[in-house]
């Protein structure tokens, strides 16, 4: 066994990975980048991140070399159900070349713990937020013994130990580490946009979505908002470091960024006070019965320049009575015209394949769509999460496996194989309909902004993009669209 493996007790280190060997991704990993520097900046010890989406193909040599140079006591990945299955392989491939403990959190983890620590390949398990349970488990030379926030393994035994609480204060975190990113080329392929995040948690009970879930198994304050002031001091920072490199934009993950009215207009007068809106723009998700004209109006003035909002379904039945929604047809129409009034980018996403859905009630989603006429619209096939109600019902209703997620790769996969009332077809149906009428507003919109041109780009794209990260044809429009409002915006 090698001497590296019997490491310095005072000084332990970390390799972080995600799971991004299949499928794609636009943006660095937040998680990773948050645990990075919290292990670097606030413990004695040592981490580092290994990321694959630029390494598909060799991901094997790849993870031996980092390995092998750097040398780690511990492995960790941040899982998401979408990439679960990427994360048990390449464990498995470490566990044969390697004799070192590997560590499994993140969304997953947490909402299926059992499943996870049931893997021959997975030793240890975190099961909440994960920044204090490794500082905990690398101060204690990897003995889980009384850790807080983890599972483990004593021989065939599993032993859980107590939840560690959440983090209530955001701002005591470092800012995330994305120097082991290979940023110029995320820029290439994300239209030079970083990842920021001012809060964790949301206080709504969407049934398809993880954080009603989330928060029955996670103890202490389960929405957190980063003071304004720890925003603009990451912004600024950014705006130093990689301004330089090419970045113009940051995507906030925040579930719901405008939860705290009173918070947006703080961030959004410090932004322009410090001139931030003539360096860098911004996008945000949003909830249509919070936007107002006011909240849409001061960020439009600070530099956004888009929103997401989740719509989910044209039918109210199934938005509100099974999606738990809670918001009106009104509200979101009246959302919408506010958003256009400013001239703000729109992307909205539907979801189809809920339980109780009908031929009938996806093709209302579709014709809301259409009303809409958002700038981009999703419609993703419903997945559903563990531990989720929707799941529950599906489980109920005999509408997919019990338990594993097949193919679950990519994001928009397709577990729910149908509807109590619509078949597959049925709903493969809508989704081709979507997707149709996508390429084909799409190619209008780049004609009119472009002309010819647009299609020699779309053509660039789809023999050099489409082919390197698996992209399908209607990102290919959609991609070079985008392009050309960013570019239009930055004139």
């Amino acid at each position: 066994m090698p001497e590296w493996l019997f490491s310095d007790s005072n000084k332990m280190k970390l390799l972080l990975l995600e799971p991004n060997i299949e499928g794609y991704a636009l943006m660095p990993s937040m998680a990773l980048a948050v645990l990075k520097a919290f292990v670097n900046e606030k413990t004695k010890h040592k981490a580092e991140i290994a990321d694959f989406i630029f390494h598909k193909k060799d991901w094997k040599e790849y993870i031996k070399k980092r390995i092998d140079k750097f040398k780690p006591d511990l492995i960790g990945f941040s899982i998401m159900s979408f990439d679960y299955s990427q994360a048990l392989k390449m464990a498995r491939f470490i566990k044969s070349q390697y004799n070192i403990k590997i560590i499994f959190g993140g969304v997953h983890a947490i909402l299926s713990p059992e499943e996870v620590i049931q893997n021959k390949q997975v030793d240890i398990v975190c099961v909440g937020e994960g920044e204090y349970p490794l500082r905990d488990l690398l101060d204690k030379n990897l003995n889980c013994k009384n850790v807080k926030g983890v599972w483990y393994k004593e021989g065939e035994k599993i032993i859980k130990n107590p939840n560690n609480k959440l983090i209530e204060d955001l701002d005591s975190l470092p800012f995330p580490d994305f120097e082991d990113y290979d940023l110029d080329k995320y820029f290439l392929i994300n239209n030079n946009h970083l990842p920021i995040m001012g809060s964790r948690g949301c206080p709504y009970n969407c049934t398809y979505c993880s954080n009603h879930a989330l928060r029955k198994r996670l103890d202490g304050k389960y929405v957190r908002i980063r003071s304004a002031d720890s925003i603009i001091k990451e912004i600024e920072l950014r705006i130093k470091q990689y301004s330089q490199r090419g970045m113009k934009y940051l995507f906030f993950y925040d579930d719901t960024f405008i939860l705290d009215k009173e918070f947006v207009f703080e961030f959004c007068k410090k932004f322009r006070e410090k001139g931030f809106d003539k360096k860098i723009k911004w996008n945000v998700n949003v909830r249509a019965n919070l936007v107002s004209d006011e909240i849409i109006k001061t960020m439009k003035e600070a530099g956004c320049y888009e929103v997401r909002m989740g719509v989910e379904a044209g039918n109210d039945r199934i938005r509100n009575e099974l999606y738990k929604r809670v918001m009106s047809e009104q509200q979101i129409y009246d959302a919408v015209k506010i958003i256009k009034k400013y001239r703000l980018h729109l992307r909205v996403q539907f979801i189809v394949g809920a339980p109780y859905d009908t031929a009938k009630t996806m093709n209302e989603s579709y014709e809301m769509a259409r009303r809409i006429n958002a700038d981009y619209t999703l419609f993703p096939i419903l997945m559903p999460l563990p531990a989720t109600e929707i799941k529950e019902i599906c489980e109920k209703e005999n509408l997919i496996e019990k338990s594993g997620f097949k193919d679950s790769h990519v994001m928009f996969t397709t577990p729910v194989s149908k509807t109590k009332y619509a078949s597959l077809k049925e709903i493969k149906k809508v989704v081709n309909k979507v997707r149709n009428y996508q390429i084909k507003k799409a190619i209008l919109e780049g004609i009119k902004m472009r002309g010819p041109i647009f299609l020699f780009d779309a053509f660039i794209f789809l023999i050099y993009y489409r082919r390197k990260y698996d992209l399908e044809i209607d990102n290919a429009f959609r991609f070079t669209v985008n392009k050309y409002y960013l570019e239009d915006l930055d004139k």
